[in-house]
């Protein structure tokens, strides 16, 4: 057992000020890149359009404030999160995400199923958009949800990180314009309590970090949203995805010996041992 100690609370109030800035800064660049997409589309201009908003996300969004910044803004303050279970069999979670998985997306899978997609392509399209569905957990589950659960409780921060993961989709209105129903809005914000949900269950993050990727593939594609080229954005993603899971098995390895501290994610107060 690892013995840890949460933040005075002067201290977590301004770990929620940075953290909160952290995920200002990745949604107002989200923001720019689709106002950039919009205006392009309408005046025409969307050739030069394409390739600045394209460099804000993959240059400055995804790899600054949903992976550098938050990576080691916890490494920084000692906060508490988990790539992969030291306790737990890791077997079990597998099992049971696949299982959530497979029951959530039944009618997607026999709709993408009866599409014809071809394999090759369907492949490059979950590479590609694992872009958009596996960068931002280390900003939301490894950076805000244990400031914000340090801060409000367990609940609050499970919620409080899942309405922020919803509301950022508002941003979104050219790349992901379902996103601004209030219907989308309510099954992001469920779906993503699940997923922290699950995380903290399983504490493997990469687990759930995959689950969510090929459940939202899957609803891209049978929604006619295909990411099939080989592209800038597939080799971006790639480069960034391979560096995120480098990163996160080198850092299991180097402190697979460090149990997490039992039921380290639900302790609340402030400056409390376990």
């Amino acid at each position: 057992m690892t013995l840890t100690r949460r933040p005075s609370q002067a201290a977590a109030r301004r770990q929620l000020a940075v953290a909160l800035a952290v995920y200002l800064g990745f949604t107002l660049t989200f923001l720019v890149a689709n106002v950039l997409m919009s205006v392009g589309e309408r005046d025409r201009t969307l050739d030069a359009m394409e390739p600045v908003a394209g460099i804000l996300l993959g240059l400055v969004d995804f790899p600054i404030f949903c992976l550098g910044l938050p990576l080691w803004l916890a490494r920084r303050w000692g906060l508490e999160f988990a790539f992969w279970p030291r306790r737990k069999n890791w077997l079990l979670g597998v099992v049971v995400v696949a299982c959530y998985v497979f029951l959530t997306q039944e009618q997607a899978l026999a709709q993408l199923a009866a599409a014809g997609i071809p394999l090759g392509d369907f492949l490059l399209h979950l590479v590609s958009t694992s872009l958009f569905h596996i960068s931002y957990y280390p900003l939301f589950a490894v950076l805000l949800l244990p400031v914000l659960r340090d801060n409000f409780g367990l609940w609050g921060g499970v919620v409080g990180t899942a309405v922020l993961f919803a509301l950022y989709h508002l941003t979104g209105f050219y790349y992901f314009p379902a996103g601004l129903t209030l219907r989308l809005q309510a099954l992001l914000l469920v779906s993503f309590v699940v997923s922290l949900l699950f995380y903290l269950w399983t504490e493997n993050l990469i687990l759930v970090a995959l689950a969510h990727t090929v459940g939202g593939s899957v609803g891209l594609a049978v929604n006619g949203t295909l990411f099939n080229e080989a592209d800038e954005l597939l080799i971006v993603t790639a480069i960034l995805m391979s560096g995120l899971f480098a990163y996160m098995i080198v850092y299991e390895l180097r402190h697979r010996s460090r149990l997490y501290a039992a039921g380290w994610w639900l302790r609340a107060g402030f400056g409390e041992q376990v």
